[in-house]
């Protein structure tokens, strides 16, 4: 036997099981990223399922907070309305109430209340109420 036929030998299935085991390596390395690569695609179409659906709920939210607003700010409307209108009837009530007090000052100082007075002004029977 020949030496050098034998080393030839031992080194082409030295090298062959080398260069074999590095593309196996590689194959397996491939399938290892392939397999993290649709693990990760899985998560982020999970999370993008799962921000869809919140930004459903958030919409429908919104909507129905905008409703109420819409609503609320009709009321305040209306309310505003009632306190104008409410106002406007006290200011004329107390125009009333102080006319009435000036009346009633000035017949005071003017008007003698003993029935039999001969200073009396206006002549008894003869006062009217201004009514305006």
């Amino acid at each position: 036997m020949n030496w050098d036929l034998v080393i030839t030998a031992a080194v082409g299935i030295v090298s062959g099981g080398a260069i074999a085991g590095f593309y196996l390596r590689k194959q397996t390395r491939g399938e290892a990223t392939a397999g993290v690569v649709k693990e990760s695609m899985e998560a982020l179409r999970s999370a993008l399922e799962t921000l869809t659906s919140q930004q459903n709920v958030f919409a429908v939210t919104i909507k129905s907070k905008d409703d109420e607003i819409t609503l609320l700010k009709d009321k305040i409307k209306e309310l505003n309305l009632r306190v104008a209108e409410n106002e406007r009837k006290v200011a004329g009530m107390q125009r009333t109430i102080d006319n009435e007090i000036r009346l009633r000052k000035e017949a005071e100082c003017n008007i003698c209340f003993v029935s039999d007075c001969e200073l009396r002004k206006p002549r008894l029977g003869t006062y009217k109420k201004e009514v305006s």
